[in-house]
């Protein structure tokens, strides 16, 4: 058998799965047509609804109820290459987002309340017959039952957040913020399940565990906090910090061929083909902290950095004329799984990204739109035994518009 061929322990493998899961890797880059269009580098400026996501602290900068929505198409594109086999995702569009609400009370206190997508992305992947590959370095004669076949490989992995927020002006230079962040996450995924070696024979007698699923759900909380320092009309300062949130999910895993393996155990058991399933996932803290300037009136330059398990680095532009603003943007973020746990469900690349965007305001309506393209880097992934060995290449393409509309 391959060293890629492994008996499956299918909560193992989930957990395997999960490494890195919330991690720079699926968590989302940001909200906002806007912040987006200028890198994410949106620590310090925060002023509109998508503070809720960026600086809580920010939302005391509004001053009127506000209405804002954020909606985000990712289209990833991804190939796999092990020796002669050559794998290409489907295309898919995974949405995601942020819808929120702000109200002032009095002049130095807003509440809010905003759901978002924290983490989110999925593969769908185009299968030639990876599995008779995975197994071709079976010595000769072995003996697979039930035959193997061309399985579905397929992942949806995410969360979504739901986020009271509560920002308070301390001063016209300081402003702090919180939000309780209640976390609902989910898991699904579709591969084949492998096998197992029954008789080591001569011949060897091998068991195909067949179609693998797993569908889990569940809740977590955490929370983050914020704060923004103005000391004067050009710069702005700021600081966020969300905390690590445990997601307990619960749900079904489905072996298909399951049934079949209790024919060859001591008393012939009766085996199901589903059966309970438990995960806990850990969307891990978030520290960031970025600057803004104002060299001229209508010009904004933004810098951040943010950290979760690897270190981001944003940085954006804006300038403004009339009702009217271009934008632009860069980040860089790195690769948060090593090579060890690399699978074709699970992508983790290293991205530089480049973001641009315009903006259009009048009175109180704000219509914001930006296109982001990641670029990830290639990687190469030599065997490991728990690993998916191969070439592996990725770019999403990120379709962004913003409403906002303050009364």
């Amino acid at each position: 058998m391959t060293r890629m061929s492994r008996p499956i322990v299918t909560l193992a493998l989930a957990a395997c799965l999960t490494t890195g899961l919330f991690a720079n890797g699926l968590n989302m880059n940001g909200f906002g047509a806007r912040a987006a269009a200028m890198g994410g580098a949106y620590v310090s400026l925060a002023n509109d609804i998508t503070a809720i996501f960026w600086n809580p602290a920010g939302l005391a900068q509004l001053d009127r109820p506000t209405f804002g929505l954020g909606i985000d198409g990712l289209m990833p594109k991804s190939t796999y290459e092990f020796g002669p086999l050559t794998m290409e995702t489907k295309k898919k569009i995974y949405p995601a987002g942020l819808l929120g609400y702000a109200q002032p009370l009095g002049e130095n206190i807003v509440v809010g309340l905003g759901a978002y997508t924290l983490s989110g992305l999925g593969t769908e992947w185009n299968n030639p017959g990876l599995e008779s590959l995975m197994l071709s370095g079976l010595p000769a004669g072995s003996v697979i039952t039930p035959p193997v076949e061309a399985y579905d490989w397929r992942s949806f992995i995410g969360s979504v957040t739901l986020a009271p927020t509560i920002a308070v002006k301390l001063s016209d230079m300081f402003y702090v913020g919180a939000s309780f962040n209640l976390n609902y996450g989910f898991f699904l995924t579709e591969q084949w399940g492998e096998t197992q070696t029954l008789i080591a024979g001569p011949p060897p007698y091998i068991f195909n565990f067949g179609q693998a699923d797993l569908n889990v759900k569940g809740w977590g909380y955490g929370a983050t906090f914020g704060i923004m320092f103005k000391p004067v009309d050009m710069i702005s300062v700021g600081v966020t910090y969300r905390l690590a949130s445990k997601i307990k999910m619960k749900g079904t895993t489905a072996i298909e061929n399951m049934p079949d393996l209790g024919a060859f155990l001591p008393g012939n058991p009766d085996l199901p083909e589903e059966s309970d399933a438990e995960l806990t996932a850990t969307s891990p803290m978030w520290l960031a902290g970025g600057v803004s300037i104002k060299p001229v009136e209508n010009l904004t330059l933004a810098f951040d950095l943010q950290w979760t398990d690897q270190m981001q680095i944003r940085g954006g532009i804006e300038y403004v004329f009339g009702k009217l603003a271009v934008r632009g943007g860069y980040y860089y973020d790195p690769a948060p799984a090593p090579d060890s746990t690399l699978n074709i469900l699970v992508p983790s690349f290293t991205y530089n990204t480049v973001v641009g965007g315009i903006g259009y305001k009048s009175g109180g309506l704000s219509l914001d739109v930006a296109l982001e393209y990641l670029m990830g880097k290639d990687r190469t992934i030599a065997n490991s035994g728990d690993n998916m060995p191969g070439f592996y290449t990725m770019c999403i393409l990120v379709p962004m518009i913003g409403l906002s509309y303050s009364f």
